[in-house]
């Protein structure tokens, strides 16, 4: 027999043989209004945060409609944008974490070489040349004796320097 079914065998047996005495009457009573009080504080916690949540959107969005308003209002005669226009942040998720960061799009080819030399995207130079150096240390070819390893390093080596390349030549040219 299961444990499950052992305790619920129990269970029925204890409130089986209590239910008549008034004390156990009471305490499931209480039980059964504290659930219900628990139950209304969570739902009263609920509609509070999502009437905060609610209020706080209100808030953002009436923010961006004044400030693409004044945005509008700063244009030229001539249809150009003011100097005002520079300080405008594009909308998005980060805008509230970070003022003034604008995301970096990399190349493709270059987010692959920050993860063949297992940097982050956004690392300099320095830290790209260190990591090369300790990759090449690591799988230098003339580490190995066994042909099969000794080719599988140099074809490493030869994708570590690669990788190096184009983050030295994008970073440099950056």
């Amino acid at each position: 027999m299961s444990l499950g079914r052992r305790l619920g065998r129990l269970t029925r047996g204890f409130v089986s043989r209590n239910i008549g005495e008034e004390r156990f009457r009471d305490a499931v009573r209480f039980g059964r209004e504290r659930g219900e009080t628990l139950k209304d504080a969570l739902g009263a916690a609920r509609r509070a945060a999502a009437e905060e949540w609610r209020a706080a959107e209100q808030r953002r969005r009436a923010e961006e409609e004044a400030r693409d308003e004044q945005i509008a209002g700063e244009r030229s005669d001539d249809g150009q944008r003011s100097s005002a226009r520079a300080t405008w942040r594009p909308s998005g998720a980060w805008r509230d974490v970070a003022p003034g960061y604008v995301p970096r799009r990399y190349p493709p080819e270059v987010l692959v070489a920050y993860h063949k030399l297992g940097l982050n995207p956004g690392d300099g130079l320095d830290a790209a040349n260190r990591k090369r150096r300790e990759l090449v240390k690591r799988h230098h070819p003339d580490r190995f004796v066994d042909g099969d390893k000794r080719a599988r390093a140099e074809r490493l080596t030869a994708e570590i320097n690669a990788a190096h390349d184009v983050l030295e030549r994008y970073l440099l040219g950056a």
